[in-house]
């Protein structure tokens, strides 16, 4: 009687030792899934969202390779300006490269060179930390600088505009 008595006491023997482990391995694991996914999923949207920002073949075009379709590169010399904060105290360095929707256009942007070069220090030096810090502040600074250097072409026109370096400090 006296076993009994102790057996119901003490719990039954060991089984609870074993619990005290598996539960605490339990919700490490949970917990640790948990926060892989939910990174996964923000850094997915981030993606989405640029993917969002990206113009849309429009209806009747072909979808084609983006690849085997780029055009010829016109390279500008690197631009370091301030931003137009109010301390002055950062400033862009960036590299840019005009894909020419043909190769004669390359004559017409050698031509017009310091036209380029203040369109592209105007509009940089607009622009704040906060707005160029962001993936779309990026891609609407590439949408502008391409809408306003097609503004002064005559010859042809620039397809896409890429940052070949793009530093802020």
């Amino acid at each position: 009687m006296a076993e009994e008595a102790e057996k119901e006491a003490g719990g039954g023997g060991g089984g609870g030792g074993l619990m005290k482990i598996i539960i605490p391995v339990v919700a490490l694991l949970l917990g640790g899934g948990g926060g892989y996914f939910a990174g996964n999923s923000s850094g997915s949207k981030q993606v989405e969202e640029a993917k969002a920002l990206q113009p849309e073949p429009k209806a009747g075009e072909v979808a084609k390779d983006t690849n085997a379709m780029v055009g010829d590169m016109y390279k500008l010399e690197p631009f370091v300006v301030n931003l137009n904060e109010p301390k002055g105290s950062r400033y862009l360095k960036t590299t840019i490269q005009l894909e020419m929707s043909s190769p004669e256009l390359k004559a017409e942007l050698d031509r017009r060179s310091a036209q380029l070069q203040d369109v592209i220090l105007a509009l940089l030096t607009s622009k704040t930390f906060q707005e160029l810090q962001a993936l779309e502040g990026k891609f609407r600074l590439r949408e502008e600088l391409l809408s306003r250097i097609n503004a002064l072409l005559v010859n042809g026109t620039v397809s896409r505009v890429y940052f070949t370096e793009f530093v802020i400090q």
